[in-house]
């Protein structure tokens, strides 16, 4: 019964992965997903704004310069070491090259799950949006966005970008909440 679980949740994500990488494949995105592989393009999202804040933001300096490092630190760690115990492959290393629309070199290893920058990205939304609560819509765009990428270029099926939002998530959240239990505790 197990088996037959897990099969079916293999075989949707494979038809999910081929409608979003397939189906939803146009000029356009063709040309900008491939962006967020890149770690020239990839890292200033991650960094600019928390450089910018640390040096800006008084109130909650020493809050981001402890807590994002934290995050991507505990994420990446979490990350690499699922991925070797679980050993998904990847989408284009996987399924008849024919059927992915593979738009980044590879690179590394053929790891896929969880991802790492749908956990990054995830981590850093949670974080910045419990500082910074109004703009929360503009994080979690951002890292949507990255998110939908991993499996719009053919490098991560929907589980794995799943799996890293929901890991890097609770990161944030329990590092936030971590923080803030420690902060009242000190004012009293």
């Amino acid at each position: 019964m197990k088996s037959i679980i897990l099969d079916f949740l293999l075989y949707i994500d494979q038809e999910c992965f081929l409608f979003i990488n397939n189906t939803l494949s146009n000029p356009l995105f063709d040309f900008i997903m491939p962006l967020f592989d890149e770690t020239k393009f990839f890292i200033p999202i991650m960094l600019l704004p928390w450089l910018y804040a640390v040096i800006n933001d008084k109130d909650n300096r020493w809050k981001l310069a402890v807590l994002i490092p934290l995050v991507i630190i505990l994420v990446d760690q979490s990350g690499l070491f699922i991925k070797k115990t679980v050993l998904r492959t990847r989408p284009w290393a996987e399924l008849n090259m024919d059927l992915v629309n593979h738009l980044v070199d590879q690179k590394g290893k053929n790891l896929s799950f969880p991802s790492n920058h749908a956990a990054n990205m995830s981590g850093l939304a949670m974080v910045f949006s419990a500082i910074y609560h109004p703009y929360k819509y503009l994080f979690w765009t951002i890292a949507g966005i990255v998110i939908f990428s991993r499996v719009y270029i053919g490098v991560h099926y929907p589980l794995d970008v799943i799996s890293g939002c929901v890991m890097g998530s609770l990161y944030g959240l329990l590092l936030i909440q971590c923080w803030n239990h420690q902060f009242n505790k000190n004012k009293t």
